[in-house]
């Protein structure tokens, strides 16, 4: 189906119009081809931001889950070291009497 537009105008109105027209004239503007190009242009970008939005989402699923992925590596790290600390008796000691160790150092 054709589009139909239709718009009333003064004459003072119509003269600047057509004064506007001659000025495409001498400039060598296509208005047709300009109202064409810029169409397709307008399809284009909401094309491209329907992309972009998918992108975005896609990037943010990628994103959470690295960090889950780091995050659950980080905590099997603390893990390992707390066992590996634990075994050798070396580590921070928990409270005044806190000694989780094979032996203990009875020297004064």
């Amino acid at each position: 189906m054709e589009k139909t537009n239709r718009i009333v105008i003064t004459r003072k109105e119509e003269k600047a119009l057509k004064n506007l027209e001659r000025l495409f004239e001498i400039m060598g503007v296509n208005l047709p081809q300009l109202c064409d190009r810029v169409e397709k242009l307008e399809s284009e970008n909401k094309e491209l931001r329907a992309e972009n939005a998918s992108l975005k989402d896609e990037i943010k699923s990628v994103k959470e889950e690295n960090e889950k992925l780091i995050t659950t590596k980080m905590n099997q790290i603390a893990i390992n070291i707390q066992k590996a600390t634990a075994e050798k008796g070396t580590g921070m000691p928990i409270g005044k009497f806190g000694f989780r160790g094979k032996s203990i150092d009875e020297t004064y």
